[in-house]
């Protein structure tokens, strides 16, 4: 997989099963973003999709994303108040927009993350 592959898919990963993510793999996929110089656009739709649905579906309590996950979540993406990649800001949004209930921290993060961004 290339730095900058704009042909990424997540069925490239061997073993990836999205019903079967833990969370050593949510870790890995954090990790090998976290080195990305560019990421193509498939690889930024993959983690947002990906880790979205694995935080808010698969981890309890479903649907929602509770203090802890919200916590965890900003460990993992946050660089010394700033998100540290294109992918982690859309996990981010897509974690916010999918759960039905957020930790209003959580929306505060996201609104100062998008305001820097312009």
């Amino acid at each position: 997989m290339s730095n900058s592959s704009n042909d990424f898919h997540g069925s490239d990963l061997p073993g990836y099963h999205p019903a079967r993510l833990n969370p050593d793999d949510a870790e890995a996929l954090l990790a090998i973003n976290a080195h990305l110089r560019s990421p193509s656009p498939e690889w930024v739709s993959f983690i947002g999709e990906t880790l979205s649905h694995w935080l808010v579906e698969q981890r309890v309590p479903h649907g929602v994303v509770d203090d802890a996950k919200a916590i965890w979540l900003i460990e993992r993406i946050d660089e010394g108040g700033t998100v540290n990649s294109p992918a982690a800001l859309n996990l981010l949004r897509r974690c916010c927009v999918k759960a039905q209930r957020v930790p209003q921290r959580l929306m505060q993060y996201l609104q100062v993350q998008e305001a820097r961004m312009v």
